[in-house]
C-alpha cells in the first residue's frame, strides 16, 4: 500500500483472518484521518468502517 501516492486513495480495504488488535486500530484510525479516506478492514469477526473523520463503525467495541 502506497500512501504516498498522488491522488490519496479515498478508499482502502484490508481482509484479516485474525482479530483487529487495539494498536491496529488505533493506527487504522489515525491513518484514515490523515489521509482522509475510508478504510474497510474485515476481520475474523466483524467488519470495520474507518472513516474519513477518524471514527470507526464498531464504535471502539472490537
Amino acid at each position: 500500500l502506497n500512501l504516498i501516492q498522488e491522488p490519496a486513495p479515498k478508499f482502502i480495504q484490508v481482509v484479516k483472518n485474525l482479530r483487529v488488535c487495539g494498536h491496529c486500530h488505533e493506527f487504522t484510525k489515525v491513518i484514515a484521518k490523515i489521509e482522509q479516506c475510508d478504510i474497510v478492514v474485515r476481520d475474523a469477526n466483524r467488519i470495520h468502517h474507518f472513516y474519513p473523520n477518524g471514527q470507526c463503525s464498531c464504535q471502539d467495541h472490537f
